[in-house]
């Protein structure tokens, strides 16, 4: 009989192949965190184009309360808060005064609840003393 001096370093080949469950379970936790991230895109990407949509509301609220200001007598002070939709529109002018030119400027604040909460713009416009004679009647 022959012996093998190496019979001890010899590998069993009846071993199963496949998978373990500990295997299994990571393979299915990467594929779920990548799914989930996969997911959230469309989400945020509907909530970014909403927020956007309501900017350019915003903006077009605040030009518009702007040039109501400007369409206003120079020595008449005017400060007016309106409410459109979901929209809170605040507009103010100060009375012109000769000496300090600087001081006249409209200004008009839009605020809403947005996606992420509450959110403002604001906006400003120096305000000419004869603009009111330049609209049509």
């Amino acid at each position: 009989m022959k012996i093998c001096p190496f019979s001890r370093f010899q590998m069993r080949r009846s071993r199963n192949k496949g998978f373990s469950l500990a295997e299994t379970i990571i393979a299915f936790l990467i594929l779920s965190i990548a799914l989930l991230a996969i997911a959230f895109v469309p989400i945020m990407s509907s909530k970014l184009a909403l927020q956007t949509v309501q900017r350019e509301q915003a903006t077009f609220l605040a030009v518009q309360a702007l040039d109501s200001l400007e369409a206003q007598p120079f020595n008449v002070k005017v400060e007016s808060e309106d409410v459109i939709g979901e929209f809170t529109v605040k507009s103010q002018k100060p009375i012109f005064v000769q000496e300090q030119p600087q001081n006249y400027i409209g200004k008009a604040t839009v605020t809403w609840r947005g996606v992420t909460g509450d959110t403002s713009l604001i906006l400003e416009r120096r305000i000419s003393k004869f603009s009111s004679e330049t609209r049509k009647e």
